[in-house]
């Protein structure tokens, strides 16, 4: 199986861990169905469900989260939080790293996985088509007045999975985003996630994952016409942080 030059080899522990890591979602469901019938509040019971998947599939993946900026993480929320994509381990990352009163977003492609789909679904991620702008922006519409409502949005500018440690081209959804319902911008540098599971592998390797919370980026003075440049400096920020995949 190939992946980056510093990724090992898989052994059979780690497809042992890869299944327990996925599987861990199954506990966060039930956890947060069971919230859900006894108490009929579904924020509750979604943030259950988010905070032992990301927990629990940690755990049993043996990746370990070094952070660096961990404050930004909880305030100021609501917020939208933009992270670099670089391996499909990243939900579990993101569930670890915000915990509560979250929406995804995500590809239109994983609604149809008949593990991950009704899992998403039930956690209100709202899918979208990578390759239909406006049928994108009509999805993220109703994102707004979530993030009014008080949810936090988790959203990957790329779009798809970067190819190494260079962040792809942005995409505008996150920053509208955003600006529309006046709320700071987060970024979430992830370093090293593509050594833990690479990009078209399906076995996940046991280590550390370092990130970089970036602080708050105030967007309710960012001007529409300016928006491209406002973009690219949130990229070059990623560029800086993303040199090497050792600890901050």
């Amino acid at each position: 199986m190939t992946g980056p030059p510093n990724a090992r080899r898989p052994r059979a522990a780690d497809v042992l861990r890869t299944f327990l890591a996925l599987a861990a979602i199954f506990p966060g469901l039930l956890a947060g169905l069971a919230v859900l019938l006894t108490t009929r509040d579904r924020r509750r019971a979604i943030n259950r469900a988010i905070d032992l998947w990301g927990r629990y599939g940690l755990a049993a993946a043996g990746v370990k989260l070094v952070v660096n900026g961990a404050e930004h993480l909880k305030a100021p929320r609501p917020a939208v939080f933009i992270l670099n994509h670089q391996s499909g381990i990243d939900p579990i990352l993101v569930c670890a790293l915000l915990r509560r009163d979250l929406i995804g977003i995500a590809k239109r492609e994983i609604r149809y996985n008949p593990l991950l789909g009704p899992a998403f679904a039930f956690a209100g991620v709202v899918f979208v088509d990578r390759f239909d702008h406006a049928r994108a922006l009509e999805a993220l519409a109703p994102v707004i007045d979530r993030l009014r409502e008080g949810f936090s949005v988790a959203i990957a500018p790329e779009g798809t999975r970067s190819l190494a440690t260079e962040p792809g081209r942005f995409r505008k959804g996150a920053f509208h985003l955003a600006m529309a319902a006046g709320v700071p911008l987060i970024p979430i540098v992830i370093r090293d996630a593509r050594l833990i599971l690479p990009r078209g592998g399906l076995v996940m390797r046991a280590g550390s994952v370092h990130v970089v919370v970036h602080p708050p980026i105030d967007t309710r003075s960012w001007d529409p016409a300016d928006l491209d440049r406002h973009i690219e400096e949130v990229r070059e920020l990623y560029r800086r942080t993303l040199p090497t995949s050792t600890a901050p």
